[in-house]
């Protein structure tokens, strides 16, 4: 299958881990270019409202927001039919499928997401996208295919990728103090931290606030820079980005 146009993709993700191995995974693929990842519904919009992308990738359960809001602004406020959006969630229970469904979801994945399910939803969409393209009247074949091909696949077996299982939390590095400083930066966003004065609000060392800030700098969720006081060394500053 010859691909020519290039579609360009949202990821809504509040697990930065995860968005970006779903955005290396997916600007690994022919067809797709990740043009942003936004962490929670605001972000999202502000996104939504500036690139117009073919594709999103929307998270059900967003930090102090709800997947299904972006999904609803999208169709209803934007009123962008041609925008297919994949829910990537836990959530199994029938009232957020049916609300997904009815809001036209092209697609529902249940995390953890194997990479061959993610794979299969991104051969689908370039499929869908290019029989849409047709100037050929569809026969009743080609719709039964549109409509009903999800293209099933069996629940990952033990020796399937699976994204929530990738790059496991260093060592020195645990989830709940990483959740207390990602919150430090989303609330006070614009202000930077030094491991000093991070250590402060979080009650560590600064030897270890700083090794959670560098983390972070790793996984390109904040930004550093460097200020020379006038006697002293020069201190790193951490921005969220």
């Amino acid at each position: 299958m010859e691909i020519t146009n290039i579609n360009s993709v949202v990821i809504v993700e509040d697990d930065m881990r995860i968005a970006n191995i779903l955005s290396k995974t997916i600007n690994g693929e022919a067809g797709f270019e990740v043009v942003g990842i936004a962490q929670n519904a605001t972000e999202a919009i502000d996104l939504l409202d500036i690139f117009k992308p073919e594709l999103i990738f929307l998270d059900v359960s967003l930090v102090e927001s709800n997947g299904l809001d972006v999904l609803k602004y999208v169709r209803q406020d934007l009123n962008a039919a041609d925008i297919s959006i994949v829910m990537l969630t836990a959530a199994k229970d029938s009232e957020v499928i049916q609300e997904a469904m009815s809001y036209g979801a092209f697609d529902y994945i249940l995390k953890p997401l194997a990479f061959s399910r993610l794979k299969l939803t991104l051969a689908r969409f370039i499929q869908y996208r290019q029989r849409l393209s047709t100037q050929q009247p569809f026969e009743q074949d080609d719709l039964d295919e549109l409509f009903h091909n999800q293209g099933k696949l069996a629940n990952p077996s033990k020796s399937d990728s699976v994204i929530n299982e990738i790059a496991p939390l260093p060592k020195g590095i645990d989830s709940l103090t990483l959740d207390k400083i990602r919150a430090v930066f989303s609330d006070n966003s614009g202000t930077a931290y030094t491991a000093e004065s991070m250590s402060e609000y979080i009650g560590t060392s600064r030897t270890t606030a700083r090794r959670y800030l560098e983390y972070l700098l790793s996984c390109n969720e904040i930004i550093a820079d460097i200020e020379y006081g006038t006697v002293g060394r020069p201190e790193r500053h951490y921005l969220l980005k």
